[in-house]
């Protein structure tokens, strides 16, 4: 078998084989589309052993069904035993291993075509012509093309199967099933336009045999989530192992004639049934409405003819037209011509509508999610398109179906990443422990019963009852009750959830990253100044654009942006926004064929009519390149209007300032740049500069030149100073944050210092903290990385450490690293003695997204020191904000992130609590979406985490307690010859248990964020050994209340009927009255309020619940008989009178000590800080678990080495990024 490498994508569909492990880290942050599927996943083929099927089935029908039931849970382990592995292109199925490990079977399928769709020669080839537009992989030239057919070579029709919504083809140059992508992998830029004019002569479009085709291959642009019929819901349900097990549990106790307790359990597991059923449905039904879409497009076919087609027949290649008027884009597709406004919301929860501009003409290679601002995702709406000289808006399909981006979010919802919580797995090694006890009890009963000469039957059936009653089969709805009260909760502080799993993890967060502009600051800004430069210097401020007289900075602020009118509001970044609007200028969009000036302006920008200085030049945007958060900048090709030279083209690039200087030729930019800058950047002031040059080239060429020749050779402008105040939460949030022990750290893509101003402002970085910038780079020969740290204290700016060292900044890579002054960056105190203090002041990192690019690829022990002491990354691409949270994960971490753009989709997707601060009540980008905009749900979300973890926690011990108990109570029972009764279980499980069980939930979240986090582990000695202290206890009291009733005069031993149950009787009695006692009792003791969750007197339905159960006992335990009702209820619930008051009296006594001396040991000992030290103590514990720990417990004192410049020669591993392994959070 050959390893799969590059495969060349063929015009009519393209295959995708596995990729290197660089290309799977860049697609891990894919801005929209959920973790990338697998290329080529692990698969094994396999066909049908008839000998093998005859002895499976003979052997489940031996089995009384058991057999299917093991094939319908464990399908790939049915195959396996039923099937022979074979080779994967004369497979009946193929088990495939997802990228989580989990295996699953899926059904090989052949293609089959219609009459007409395809002509088929003799070797069985489509009668195609290679596809010149298609690049093969430029690295990658030696390796073999393979050219997919609807046919293979040996005239067989071609194989494939559907996993998770997409499809493999079977390549027989791989000899595997490889993943059939579009036009979004191994294609450049120019390859895409030409296939609206070039190639073959002027064709446009598909022609009908090649959509045929394509159509046959990729199938229909549909995302259909089909709506399963009750009656396959109800069957699916059924044979759920928790259903099974209720349905073997009634079944028992029918045949031990507890006909009132089987039917209570029968109904409301009926009903639980149906409302799981109607849940289930309206979920899919809600899902399949919103994915739902059915649209008219119009496409191009057979070159010049204009087809009207439903959506669901777009595949790879189509070029359709997107009307002015806009449009719900049914497919992912990439804009050729024209420009199109569009609003992403319901992908990215961005309310701002984004421009989006023709793809550029150059050799690199396409990808939707680098050239996002040339793409028009699925799910995302087309407000309007601007077209000129009758030339309509074009764009080229490049994914359907579930490949496209809403596609793959609803395969984020179908298939969700597990969450492999430690809880949820510790939860499910304890149930196997009480099937273990269950057994242990089974022999037990077995050897008692039959030492007492039982009959077999009788001895079978009560060893049975023994394991239905030890393995509660409430406890799964039980534990989700926490949740679902937690959500109910957030719903009404305007949070909402599509991820109810995540919920008990932001219980364990421990680290929040926070966006800064939209998130900590608002979200929109003032403009403070601006500052014209010319002759390399700044001239003096002004706060009023709009007073400036003509100069290159007042263009390039009216000019270079992606501002738009829509029902003639100016529209855009809220940035944008403010800054055209602060110059007083207008924009006027002409209609679709204005022909002004003797050419086409798309979009013009005029001056004020009594504008002082303003000569009526008008300003024509004739190409935008727009923003890139890789790059840092935007910029605009400007004609002036009325124009005496139709060569003469203005270009003004707008972006971060350091990236505009390095544009900019070094004559042009002022020498006190840095001071200027440092002196604004610190105040926390957003700074853009401002870059213009001119150049010549012909009017029908303005059109398509390219980026890098526009942005080049510029001269220096000017900078923009615009205020970003806080947000009045954010100080107060980050403060109750900090109390609590969560660390904090902001994930920017703005100026560092600004980043840094911000966070000293809002408490990130303490008054008494010592900020160091972390500065990276290659030597020469791009071997070793350098390292320098830079002290930021306050009062004293970037600038004075500019003035240190050098004027100008030099060094390789045009990146500055300035001689540092030793003494004056010293961090270490003197003692009263002159001797020098060992002890670190406290310090914080910070490192923009170079630096921290270069350190995450070449010095994974200083990346871990960086994510352990970092507090500001800034000019961080989406990328690396998504990479930092998954770096973060590896060490341990618990990670929430907030944020508010389309930018932090990947960091609020991969991290354990992502929180999308938008308009939407549900956004795909995140697991939870805040209508309140500010970053006060960051706290309401951890209480509620901690409040449901604590919940979950509180009633699976209550649950597990209530088993054990009545297990014991059985037990002891079976000793006598003696069980309980009907409507004893009845009673307990029905009034009691579920009544309590199900209340506990509604405690609401402590108010404040306590500084130690709940406990997220079952398999502990902190939970282990309070439960084993409370089986004591329990058994303990009750038989002390067996030695009680025998040590009275009046009592009679029970004379056993081997034909009877013996269930009225004395030793009953106490055993059922002492246990109902200790039911409520536990709930009570159980129901932990402060520090997670408010005290118990909050919740008035627990109140009231346990209030009137307690009395109830009381009375079913002191009623005289000769009271109206207690003969009735004595006789319904099979329970005998006993003859004198003191005893009863004495029985509700010892119930009542129970509940003390648990009340006393859970409130005061269990969670006490000296029981958690004692268990430290038991468990050996030296070292941290969490690597992070580790981290900081052996970071080097004197680290970072200020003065000194380190040098890394070695090139290290990444740091461990699997979220989805076990963390102990």
């Amino acid at each position: 078998m050959r390893r799969v490498g590059p495969v060349r994508v063929e015009s009519n569909g393209s295959l995708q084989p596995k990729r290197s492990m660089s290309d799977r880290k860049a697609s891990t942050a894919s801005q929209f589309q959920e973790d990338a599927p697998d290329p080529c996943p692990p698969q094994t083929g396999y066909r049908i052993s008839i000998l093998k099927c005859l002895l499976f089935y003979l052997l489940a029908i031996c089995t009384l069904g058991a057999g299917f039931l093991f094939a319908y849970w464990f399908r790939s382990k049915w195959i396996k035993l039923t099937c022979r592995k074979c080779q994967l292109d004369q497979a009946w199925c193929v088990i495939v291993k997802d990228q989580d490990g989990k295996e699953c079977v899926e059904y090989t399928r052949e293609l089959v075509g219609h009459e007409g769709r395809a002509e088929v020669e003799g070797s069985g080839s489509i009668t195609c012509e290679k596809d010149p537009l298609i690049k093969p992989h430029a690295e990658k030239k030696s390796k073999p093309h393979i050219w997919v057919n609807i046919l293979d070579a040996r005239g067989r029709p071609s194989k494939y199967f559907t996993h998770r919504r997409l499809r493999y083809m079977y390549s027989d140059e791989e000899e595997k099933f490889v993943l059939l992508v579009g036009y979004d992998c191994n294609i450049s830029c120019n390859a895409v336009h030409q296939m609206i004019a070039g190639g073959k002569g002027n064709n446009l479009g598909l022609s009908h045999s090649e959509h045929a085709s394509k159509l046959l291959r990729y199938g229909p642009n549909s995302i259909d989530v089909p709506v399963k019929p009750y009656h396959l819901l109800f069957v699916e349900e059924v044979l759920h192992p928790f259903y099974i097990f209720q349905i073997l549990c009634i079944v028992q106790w029918l045949n031990e004639q507890y006909y009132y307790y089987s039917g209570c359990i029968f109904v409301m597991s009926l009903l639980s049934v149906l409302a799981s059923l109607y849940q289930t449905r309206k979920n899919m039904q809600q899902l399949h409405d919103m994915v739902k879409q059915s649209c008219t497009v119009n496409v191009n076919r057979e070159n010049t003819e204009l087809h009207g087609v439903s959506g669901e027949s777009l595949v790879p290649g189509d070029v359709m037209v997107i009307p002015p008027s806009g449009m719900s884009m049914p497919c992912d597709a990439v804009l050729l011509t024209g420009t199109a406004i569009v609003n992403e919301a319901s992908l990215t929860g961005e309310s701002v509508p984004v421009m989006k501009t023709p793809l550029p003409q150059v050799e690199e290679a396409f990808n939707p999610d680098r050239h996002k601002r040339h793409t028009l995702f699925g799910g995302t709406h087309v407000i309007q398109t601007r077209f000129y000289s009758n030339t309509p808006v074009l764009a080229v399909v490049v994914r359907t179906g579930f490949s496209t981006s809403k596609g793959g979010m609803v395969r984020s919802i179908l298939y969700p990443k597990p969450l492999n919580f430690k809880f949820y797995l510790d939860a499910i090694k304890f149930v196997l422990l009480l099937a273990i006890i269950a057994l242990v009890g089974f022999c037990y009963t077995i050897i008692i019963l039959q030492t007492r000469k039982y009959y077999l039957k009788e001895t079978l059936l009560r060893a049975f009852d023994v394991i239905t009653i030890v393995v509660p089969p409430a406890l799964p709805a039980a534990l989700t009750v926490g949740t679902v009260y937690a959500l109910q909760r957030l719903k009404k502080q305007q949070i909402y959830c599509i991820s109810p799993q995540r919920v008990n993890l932001c219980g364990k967060i421990k680290l929040v990253c926070f966006d800064k502009t939209g998130t900590l600051t608002e979200d929109s800004l003032d403009m403070a100044s601006v500052i014209c430069a010319s002759g390399q210097r700044f001239h003096p401020p002004t706060s009023d654009p709009s007073s400036l007289l003509s100069c290159p900075l007042l263009y390039g602020m009216t000019t270079c942006h992606s501002l738009t009118l829509i029902d003639g509001k100016l529209q855009g970044d809220p940035l944008d926004v403010k800054m055209f609007n602060s110059t007083g200028w207008t924009l006027e969009e002409p209609g679709e064929d204005t022909s002004r000036f003797d050419m086409i302006i798309p979009t013009i920008v005029k001056p004020p009519l009594a504008g002082p200085g303003q000569d009526g030049v008008e300003l024509g945007i004739m190409k935008q390149f727009t923003f890139s958060s890789e790059l840092q900048r935007m910029s605009v090709l400007v004609k002036t209007l009325p124009s005496h030279d139709p060569k003469l083209f203005h270009v003004y690039v707008k972006g971060a300032p350091e990236k505009i200087r390095k544009l900019c030729r070094p004559e042009t930019v002022p020498e006190d740049f840095f001071d200027v800058l440092s002196s604004f950047t610190q105040k926390g002031m957003r700074v853009l500069a401002v870059g213009h040059r001119t150049m010549d080239v012909a009017w029908h060429k303005a059109d398509k030149v390219e980026r890098d020749m526009v942005e080049c050779d510029l001269e220096f402008s000017g900078l923009i100073i615009m205020k970003n105040s806080l947000k009045p939460e954010t100080t107060p949030v980050i403060s109750v944050l900090k109390n609590a022990n969560i660390r904090t750290v902001m994930v920017t893509g703005d100026n560092l210092l600004t980043a840094v101003s911000v966070a000293r402002e809002c408490g990130m970085i303490e008054p008494d903290h010592q900020a160091i910038m972390v500065k990276a780079d290659l030597d020469g020969a791009g071997s070793d990385v350098r390292l320098v740290y830079h002290l930021l204290g306050e009062g004293k700016d970037l600038a004075e450490l500019l003035q240190s060292g050098q004027a100008t900044p030099k060094a390789a890579n045009d990146q500055f690293f300035p001689p540092p002054s030793v003494d004056s960056l010293n961090t270490y105190g003197e003692g009263s003695d002159g001797t020098r203090d060992t002890e670190r002041v406290p310090f914080s990192l910070v490192i923009d997204g170079k630096s921290f690019e270069l350190v995450r690829t070449h010095c994974a022990e200083i990346l871990k020191k960086l994510l352990v002491k970092g507090t500001v990354f800034a000019r961080m691409s989406p990328d690396q904000k998504a990479q930092l949270v998954t770096d973060l994960q590896g060490l341990g971490y618990g990670v929430g992130m907030c944020g508010d753009g389309a930018n932090d989709c990947g960091a609020l997707k991969a991290a354990h609590a992502g929180i999308s601060l938008s308009e939407a009540e549900a956004s795909v980008a995140s697991p939870f979406t805040s209508k309140v905009p500010n970053i006060t749900c960051v706290p309401k979300v951890i209480m509620e985490g901690r409040a449901a973890l604590t919940t979950s926690f509180s009633v699976f011990k209550f649950m597990a307690l209530y088993s054990l108990t009545q297990f014991m109570s059985a037990a002891i029972l079976y000793a006598y010859e003696s069980n309980l009764g009907d409507p004893q279980y009845l009673y307990i499980d029905l009034f009691l248990i579920l009544s309590c069980a199900f209340v506990m939930g509604l405690t609401g979240p402590y108010p404040h964020l306590a500084r130690r986090r709940p406990p997220g582990t079952l398999a502990g000695l902190n939970v282990f050994l309070p439960v084993m202290v409370h089986v004591i206890l329990l058994v303990a009291f009750q038989i002390g209340g067996l030695f009680y009733l025998q040590s009275r005069p009046w009592y009679k031993p029970l004379k056993p009927d081997q034909h009877s149950q013996n269930i009225a009787c004395s030793e009953n009695t106490v055993v059922f009255q002492m246990s109902i006692f200790q039911y409520v009792s536990l709930a009570v003791t159980l129901s932990v309020g402060p520090p997670y969750r408010k005290p118990l007197y909050t919740n008035l339905l627990f109140v009231l619940c346990a209030g009137a159960l307690f009395p109830f006992n009381a009375y079913l335990t002191l009623a005289p008989a000769s009271w109206k009702w207690t003969a009735w209820l004595w006789g319904q619930l099979q329970i005998i009178p006993h003859p004198y008051l003191m005893f009863r009296v004495g029985l509700v006594e010892l119930a009542v000590l129970y509940f003390v001396t648990t009340y006393i040991l859970e409130s005061y000992v269990f969670h006490s800080t000296w029981f958690h030290a004692a268990l430290r103590v038991l468990r050996c514990k030296r070292s941290p678990s969490n690597p992070y720990k580790h981290v900081l417990r052996d970071m080097d004192p004197s680290w970072p080495p200020l003065g000194k410049r380190e040098v890394i020669g070695e090139v290290l591993t990444d740091l461990p990024a699997n979220t989805s392994s076990l963390f102990q959070l």
